[in-house]
């Protein structure tokens, strides 16, 4: 498990989603974009979503954390994340142009 900090918000969650969530902050940074994130967490009432809206610049701190492994549906926000970022690249069209 994984401690997220970030907007004066710290909750806990996968190491899969702290890996993804930072992978997806660095690629929006490098690209100068705002980007808005509904993580999956771990709190003592249970799972609940944390919303993050990270700007350029934005610090996101992400540590081991000393919970116990709880299981979390995060494929959806992975395959999210994976294809949001995959929209950034250029495409190159037909003729070899780039879109």
């Amino acid at each position: 498990m994984k401690r997220v900090h970030c907007q004066g918000k710290t909750f806990t969650t996968t190491d899969d989603v702290a890996h993804a969530i930072m992978n997806f902050f660095q690629a929006a940074q490098k690209r100068g974009r705002v980007v808005k994130i509904d993580v999956p967490a771990i709190a003592d009432t249970g799972e609940h979503v944390v919303e993050l809206v990270l700007f350029p610049g934005e610090q996101l701190d992400v540590f081991d954390s000393p919970d116990e492994h709880v299981e979390l549906d995060t494929a959806p926000l992975i395959r999210s994340l994976s294809a949001r970022k995959l929209a950034w690249r250029p495409h190159t069209m037909h003729g070899g142009e780039t879109a």
